[in-house]
């Protein structure tokens, strides 16, 4: 029985000018029984590919079976991973790719396509929301990155980099029109996005719709909103996992 420590860190000015991704995390896992330490994971991939799989599974449960058109906010490392990720649960036709600086929209582009996704750099956010069947926002913003009234109804929209105190992706305005879907509710209330959703706003976990507790999308008009702010035992799984099959094959240390 394992449990863990999780640090991160962001080096925005000395990875981007290395060409490493900002955002690096460390899990430790300790043994229960002995308090020892078990194993040191870096965990910067495995990060990216554990939430990139927790918005295709929101999105598999909450976004139209027809959608078609994906449109990405963020270029950064993990944004990569969302929209391989969305591409393989959805017919995703189109990429749209929305960023602050041309230089890395077009590279985004360029590494979208390399993995045999249609991709293209957006013209205007405007437009590439109201093209979208689904919106993700992977990015470290701190204040809404598009309008409400862009949303068009039956749009999924998904932010997956608000997890701290501040971050904010995602318009208030939207929810009064949306369904509300998120990991953990107690937690997206102080870190996540909906931090900033009003009090009365109803918030169902994921895990809810997936068990059958709860209705996910019941319309095909319906705006949904997912949240994920991040859940530990994600990273406790993940990390296992992998100490377990390089306990198995009988391995070192691994990238």
């Amino acid at each position: 029985m394992e449990s863990l420590r999780r640090l991160v860190g962001d080096l925005p000015v000395t990875n981007d000018s290395a060409g490493l991704p900002r955002h690096g995390s460390i899990i430790l896992l300790f043994d229960q029984a002995t308090g020892r330490i078990g194993a040191i994971v870096e965990v910067g991939k495995l990060n990216a590919y554990r939430t990139a799989a927790a918005d295709a599974v929101a999105a598999e449960a909450l976004s139209r079976p027809d959608s078609r058109v994906l449109t990405l906010f963020g270029t950064g490392h993990k944004a990569t991973y969302e929209a391989a990720a969305v591409a393989r649960i959805r017919p995703i036709e189109q990429v749209i790719v929305v960023g602050r600086s041309t230089e890395k929209t077009y590279e985004m582009v360029a590494r979208l396509k390399n993995l045999s996704l249609p991709a293209e750099a957006a013209e205007c956010a405007e437009a590439a929301c109201r093209r979208a069947d689904i919106i993700v926002a992977a990015t470290s913003a701190r204040a809404a990155l598009f309008e409400a009234d862009w949303v068009t109804p039956g749009t999924h929209v998904a932010s997956m980099g608000s997890d701290g105190a501040g971050k904010q992706e995602l318009p208030v305005e939207v929810y009064s029109r949306a369904s509300l879907f998120c990991d953990l509710p107690a937690q997206s209330r102080v870190v996540g996005e909906f931090q900033y959703a009003p009090a009365e706003a109803s918030l169902t976990a994921i895990g809810d719709v997936l068990s059958g507790k709860a209705p996910g999308r019941v319309r095909s008009e319906e705006i949904t909103v997912f949240d994920s702010s991040g859940v530990s035992l994600q990273d406790l799984f993940i990390a296992g996992a992998i100490l377990r099959a390089n306990v198995a094959e009988n391995l070192g240390p691994t990238d």
